[in-house]
């Protein structure tokens, strides 16, 4: 019998170590990478976060909201029975008229409710629209704070505590100051 022949470790210790040289280019290449983009090849500006861990929308508290009621219908009296309804609510209502031409008045408005609202009032109208579900939202270039809803055809009732609660829950939304939208960064 023969003794075994013993292999030299040489050769794969030295292909062992270029790989691992290799690896440790290559990561240090990925971490350190630039030019904007990350390890998949897409932009690294901002991203939107999955609705599990999104950041919560904040509206203003209906006690610091002022809406103005107008009945855009045929049907009498619902501006001023929706008025009565929001103050329940909490709401500043300051009044519960036809939706007139001096109200910026569309005729007959055939879906639920339209609301309007100027650049400084976008966070009440947000706040608004849970209670008019299905609303139609129209930013106009008013001035005020003040939050004009325009009742229509399909106007039944305001939704319920129970439903806005629910609402802002699933849209995550909570009461509070809001803050000025973020200006996007300029490499974006």
């Amino acid at each position: 019998m023969t003794a075994p022949e013993r292999r030299r470790p040489l050769p794969a210790l030295a292909f062992i170590g270029v790989l691992c040289l290799l690896t440790a280019v290559v990561w240090f290449r990925v971490i350190h990478r630039g030019g904007g983009s990350d390890a998949t090849g897409s932009p690294s500006c901002p991203t939107t976060v999955s609705s599990q861990h999104a950041t919560p929308k904040v509206v203003p508290k209906p006690s610091t909201v002022s809406i103005l009621v107008l009945n855009s219908t045929q049907r009498s009296g619902i501006a001023s029975k929706t008025k009565k309804q929001l103050i329940k609510r909490k709401f500043k209502v300051t009044g519960a008229e036809n939706d007139a031409a001096a109200y910026g008045g569309h005729g007959v408005i055939k879906g639920v409710a339209e609301i309007r609202y100027g650049p400084q009032a976008v966070a009440a109208a947000e706040l608004v629209r849970f209670y008019f579900p299905h609303a139609a939202m129209q930013q106009t270039d008013a001035s005020t704070r003040v939050v004009t809803v325009s009742l229509g055809a399909n106007f039944k009732h305001l939704a319920s505590r129970a439903g806005v609660r629910a609402a802002m829950h699933k849209s995550h939304t909570k009461y509070g100051k809001p803050r000025p939208a973020p200006n996007p960064s300029p490499s974006c």
